[in-house]
């Protein structure tokens, strides 16, 4: 058996609890702390949720799917 079938469950359960407390996190602060930085130099929590998201779903479709990595690192 494919050790990508096997490991679906898990990772769908665990990101499944992620959301769900990242979210419960977010409903706490308001607009102008999420995209509040500390520094211009500094991500927001609205950019770096951004990122984070990208991130996964980029990973979530390469691993799982194989489909090819087509993010602009450099962009």
């Amino acid at each position: 058996m494919d050790s990508t079938l096997i490991l679906i469950p898990f990772f769908l359960e665990k990101y499944i609890s992620e959301k769900k407390w990242t979210l419960k996190v977010i409903e706490q602060l308001s607009d102008e702390d999420i995209v509040w930085a500390p520094t211009p130099e500094s991500n927001s929590i609205a950019n770096l949720v951004t990122h984070i998201w990208g991130t996964v779903h980029q990973r979530i479709e390469t691993v799982f799917f194989h489909v090819p990595d087509t993010r602009d690192r450099d962009g």
